[in-house]
């Protein structure tokens, strides 16, 4: 094989530099797009919210009132829609708020809503999800087929906090009781376990969504009448 010439040996050397080159161009452009998804995920992380109810009971005072097929916050049209066959004197399960010595009303919330991450939760809103309803002496399997019906549905179950944007270490509330409670006109559920699907966004308007498990007793026949909230565990 013959020597390389002079002029050969150049046009390789600049082939080779073209390489590093290249090579080196993609190192720093893979390395410079690494750092940007590490500051990314780093900012992502320093706004994340995580809003969850402290642990804990509360006894909410209930009254009986002729609603007339009426939910707080819930468009009537698709009240009535869905609940047509309700009779016009049935009575909703409603919390009685506080009637001050002035006239005024005091409306009673309930449940402490942290938000004990880094950013503000924003838009939240909370779905209770029951799993195990008693009635009497029987507990009933709340499966997904029967969450297809009105009263227990994710749409009819669904609630804003008060407020919906929580600052970090900020608090929110609940201001009414879930459907399936709400709309048990015949007074016959005494206990309910679940979970709540506790849903928000952050500044950048990501979602997020945190479990909890809940428990519910209800003291109907007994004055003055209640329902009872008890917060528990977070899910991991």
């Amino acid at each position: 094989m013959n020597d390389l010439t002079l002029l050969e040996w150049s046009a390789l050397a600049g082939i080779a530099l073209i390489i590093v080159t290249a090579a080196g161009i993609i190192g720093s452009l893979y390395m410079a797009g690494r750092a940007l998804r590490e500051v990314h995920t780093d900012r992502l992380l320093r706004q994340r919210p995580h809003p969850a109810f402290e642990g804990g009971g509360w006894r909410i005072p209930v009254e009986f009132i002729r609603a007339h097929k009426r939910i707080p916050g819930v468009n009537s049209d698709c009240v009535e829609r869905v609940f047509a066959d309700l009779p016009n004197d049935a009575e909703s399960i409603c919390i009685r708020n506080r009637k001050k010595q002035n006239g005024s009303i005091e409306f009673v919330t309930f449940g402490n809503l942290k938000n004990f991450g880094p950013g503000p939760a924003l838009e939240t809103h909370v779905v209770w999800i029951p799993h195990r309803i008693k009635m009497g002496a029987d507990t009933f399997e709340i499966d997904s087929r029967k969450r297809s019906e009105p009263r227990y549905s994710r749409g009819l179950n669904s609630m804003p906090t008060e407020p919906q944007h929580i600052l970090p270490g900020g608090k929110a509330r609940l201001g009414r009781l879930p459907t399936f409670i709400y709309m048990d006109i015949e007074k016959k559920i005494s206990e309910v376990e679940g979970i709540f699907e506790i849903e928000c966004e952050d500044v950048f308007g990501q979602k997020h969504k945190v479990h909890q498990q809940f428990y519910m007793e209800t003291g109907y026949r007994v004055s003055p009448p209640f329902v009872h909230v008890t917060f528990l565990e977070v899910l991991r």
